[in-house]
């Protein structure tokens, strides 16, 4: 979830500018650079205030061509010669001002197109400034969170909050993003805080109510999470956090009939949970043996380790069923947290393994593409990663659908397996989600694959990323690997 995206877009002035709340045109999803351009006010005429220092002439004119550019736009060469007119000046404080407008403007310009190695320049030039204002290191840290980079993003919002004097509008707005870039991060007493925090600012906000109320059906408090998202919807009626919050208050109230009263057991890496009354049919602890093996092979695998623990549930097969409401072919899922039922934990050592890395994988390809990954995709690469391969049964059966030219489109298997019916292609939908990452890892090697991961949590498409890193599309990928399996 995203609190908020706000990236806030300065107007800039000329020697007399005084860097205010007052100052902010509005945000970057509300207004274009080019339209807080045209609120941009000038003054042809200036002269120093009758308590500052003459000013060096050549610094006044690289501040008024600086801003004259950043009028029109040309912000890089702006920057260019507001730095010069500032290395002229170091302590006008109006030339330090526009410095700061046009670069926060200039990253801001550059995150709309896009252009995310340019926009972290950018932010990096003005941070590493002496005095840099709090709405730099507040739009950085959000910058940063759009971008998947969560520790680094509270590090900045941390920053924002310490930067000088903070307009109430705006602290609560930062702390709304620490909470969720701290939730992101799995760290939910941080998040919990600055929500908390926020709401004492803004008690009508429902997006702060939803908020804590999903950080807190996280760690398993469902009566304070039942709380916060009742407020959600009270406060909730015509924003988009109304239909949101009523679906989780609906899941979280469904799920803590069952898991209200479990026991819980906490690892390093594991907050595992379960039914105390039916721990004897459990072995608890080869569970999390398995937990663990999976979080060091499964890490190995992505190089990468999630820094927070992975909520595990594990139940009897009928609380799994009420508590999930899933088909009756799956046999355990990840939704956010691991749930595994205990028909399956009551098997051998190996089905248990498989299970647990298979859903492990997910939450780590979860985190990797911030819930972006295509299903078929996803559900591949949990395949492989449990370690047992095709079997002959699946490989006769995809072999089959293919020579009968009857197998699924792989871009149609982007989205949800629930809907898919009846179970014969179900297993299909998996075995072809199998054998085409394989295919893809075999051609391209796993590490363009992992590459792949990491651009689809920036936003880009599947079909894109075909295009840009394979040199090839879905149809010809398709194409290529039904001529391995017929």
């Amino acid at each position: 979830m995203k609190f908020g995206s706000q990236i806030i877009i300065v107007t800039f002035l000329s020697l007399g500018f005084m860097f205010t709340a007052n100052s902010i045109a509005a945000s970057a999803e509300t207004q274009s650079p080019a339209a807080a351009a045209k609120n941009v006010k000038t003054k042809k005429n200036i002269k120093p205030a009758d308590n500052q220092p003459a000013i060096n002439s050549k610094a006044l004119e690289l501040n008024q061509e600086g801003v004259a550019l950043g009028n029109s736009l040309n912000y890089k060469e702006a920057v260019e010669k507001l730095e010069e007119a500032y290395a002229l000046e170091p302590q006008n404080e109006t030339i330090k001002n526009n410095l700061f407008t046009i670069i926060n403007n200039y990253a801001v310009y550059a995150g709309n197109k896009k252009n995310s190695a340019l926009a972290y320049e950018i932010y990096e030039k003005a941070v590493a400034i002496e005095g840099a204002p709090y709405n730099i290191f507040m739009n950085y840290g959000n910058f940063l969170s759009s971008q998947g980079k969560y520790e680094e993003s509270t590090s900045y919002l941390e920053k924002a909050l310490t930067a000088g004097t903070i307009p109430q509008k705006d602290e609560e707005f930062i702390r709304s993003s620490l909470g969720a870039s701290y939730l992101k991060r799995g760290l939910y007493d941080e998040a919990i805080t600055h929500m908390e925090h926020a709401i004492t600012l803004n008690h009508k906000n429902a997006e702060l109510y939803y908020g804590l109320g999903k950080i807190y059906y996280m760690q398993g408090k469902y009566s304070n999470a039942i709380e916060n998202l009742e407020l959600a919807v009270a406060n909730g009626k015509n924003t988009p956090y109304l239909k949101p919050a009523q679906e989780l208050l609906d899941k979280v109230k469904k799920e803590g009939k069952v898991e209200s009263k479990f026991e819980s057991k906490n690892l390093y890496h594991f907050n595992v949970q379960y039914d105390g009354e039916k721990n004897n049919a459990v072995n608890l602890d080869k569970v999390m043996e398995i937990l663990e093996d999976a979080y060091n092979a499964v890490g190995t695998y992505f190089n990468y380790y999630p820094e927070a623990a992975t909520p595990v549930i594990i139940y009897s097969k009928e609380q799994f069923k009420q508590a999930s409401d899933s088909p009756i072919w799956v046999a355990a899922l990840y939704d956010g947290k691991i749930r595994l039922p205990l028909s399956d934990i009551q098997e051998n050592s190996d089905t248990l393994k498989s299970l647990i890395f298979h859903e492990y994988t997910h939450a780590v390809v979860f985190q990797l593409t911030r819930g972006k990954c295509p299903v078929w995709l996803n559900e591949g690469l949990a395949q492989t990663l449990e370690g047992t391969g095709m079997n002959e049964k699946q490989a006769a059966r995809l072999k089959k659908y293919a020579e009968q030219k009857k197998i699924f489109d792989i871009k149609s298997l982007e989205g949800s397996f629930m809907g898919i019916q009846p179970y014969e292609l179900v297993a299909l939908a998996y075995s072809e989600s199998l054998s085409f990452t394989g295919y893809l890892i075999e051609k391209y090697g796993q590490s363009q694959l992992i590459e792949a991961l990491s651009e689809i949590g920036q936003g880009k498409s599947t079909s894109q990323i075909f295009e840009d890193s394979f040199y090839s599309n879905y149809q010809k990928l398709q194409s290529d690997w039904l001529d391995t399996i017929k």
